[in-house]
């Protein structure tokens, strides 16, 4: 059980200060998302959001996100040196770059895999759509 004030503690005593390149990661309770959280007045905020205001500057819109550079703010990273605003198209872009986007097989509703992708394409359009959706087992609009 984390003791009342520590958490607060960590962030003043070993986030503000740390210099660092190398993720340092959140060890207290977290978003389902992975990414910190801590209680500021009864309110919980992302620890990455605080630290990026604290770093950076007040978000230059309220839609700008506090972005990692390293792509590991899902993995509970609190390192300043990784923080910068940016939009969500921005923000986004960089999960691209990282490969933490949920694009193709990651995405939980995949149907196909990249090897399926490419077996298909390499079979249209010689091949009828609706035999590959049904090989396949998916629908024509998936093909």
């Amino acid at each position: 059980m984390t003791e009342r004030g520590e958490p607060m503690r960590f962030y003043q005593e070993v986030v503000l200060p740390y210099e660092g390149n190398e993720c340092l990661i959140w060890p207290y309770g977290r978003y389902s998302s992975g990414y910190g959280r801590i209680d500021i007045k009864g309110k919980s905020k992302t620890v990455s959001r605080i630290l990026c205001e604290e770093v950076n500057g007040p978000s230059p819109t309220p839609e700008h996100q506090a972005a990692h550079s390293c792509g590991k703010g899902h993995l509970g990273c609190v390192t300043k040196r990784h923080l910068s605003w940016k939009t969500p198209a921005e923000n986004q872009s960089d999960r691209v770059i990282h490969g933490t986007d949920n694009r193709g097989e990651r995405q939980h509703s995949s149907k196909l895999t990249v090897e399926d992708v490419q077996q298909i394409r390499a079979r249209l359009p010689s091949d009828r759509v609706g035999a590959l959706a049904n090989e396949f087992g998916v629908t024509t609009g998936n093909i």
